[in-house]
Order: C-alpha cells, then sequence, then structure tokens
C-alpha cells in the first residue's frame, strides 16, 4: 500500500484538475460509493457518490474557474487536513474561495468522509504571505 502522504497528495491533485476544469464526474471518481460529504458547517451532509455528484455539479456552476491552490497538508494515519484557495468567475463576478478540508482516505486512496470549512469573498484577493504552509 502507498503511504498516507503519497495517497493524500494525490487526491489533492486528481481534486485541483478536476475543479480546474470544471468536471463533476471525475470528483466524485474520487470519493467511495458510501462516502459522506460536509459541504459546509451548516448545510446538509451529503451522503454517497451519486448525491455527491448532484452537489458538485451545483458548486461547479459558474463561469470559469481561474486557480486553485492547495496547502501542504497535515497527515496522521488515514486522515489530513489541507487548506485551499481558488478564484473563479461566478455568474457576473469574480469571487475568492479559501478554506479547509479535512479528508479520511479509504486504503485504496478514495475519500471516505470529506468536511469542508469555507468563506466565499468578493473580487479575486491574494493568499496571505506563508499561506499554506
Amino acid at each position: 500500500m502507498a503511504s498516507a502522504k503519497l495517497l493524500v497528495n494525490k487526491w489533492i491533485r486528481n481534486y485541483s484538475k478536476a475543479w480546474v476544469k470544471r468536471d463533476a464526474k471525475a470528483i466524485a471518481s474520487l470519493f467511495t460509493e458510501d462516502a459522506i460529504y460536509h459541504s459546509h458547517p451548516f448545510r446538509p451532509v451529503n451522503q454517497g457518490r451519486k448525491s455527491i455528484m448532484d452537489y458538485t455539479l451545483g458548486a461547479l456552476d459558474v463561469g470559469e474557474v481561474y486557480e486553485v491552490r492547495f496547502g501542504k497538508p497535515v497527515v496522521e494515519d488515514s486522515r489530513a487536513a489541507v487548506e485551499y484557495w481558488t478564484t473563479m468567475k461566478e455568474k457576473v463576478e469574480d469571487v475568492t474561495l479559501a478554506g479547509c478540508v479535512i479528508l479520511h482516505l479509504a486504503k485504496n486512496g478514495l475519500c471516505m468522509e470529506l468536511h469542508d470549512y469555507w468563506v466565499l469573498q468578493t473580487g479575486k484577493q491574494q493568499a496571505p504571505p506563508n499561506w499554506g504552509r
């Protein structure tokens, strides 16, 4: 089995590529069939790959994704926490989405559970110095 750090970094790379391409199917494929996806602390939980794909289709309904950046993950056993910073064009304006995801990966590298904590700001915002380390 690959090391946990390798699995987490591979998952992040694949998620980032799919996010930039706005490919909900590719994102959903990174989760186990029965995965649990907490898209925000105050939103309903998405249970299962189909529910995750349906949520992601809505979340990716933006004009363009300019950039997706992930920081250096903190990994312990099969769990990881990693910051992200992305800029996008929503319907008519640029926005910046910054947050942190907590992942729990299965031995095969698919995500079994994800918790997302984020904030959305109008405009293209620059990440602060030393962000993501």
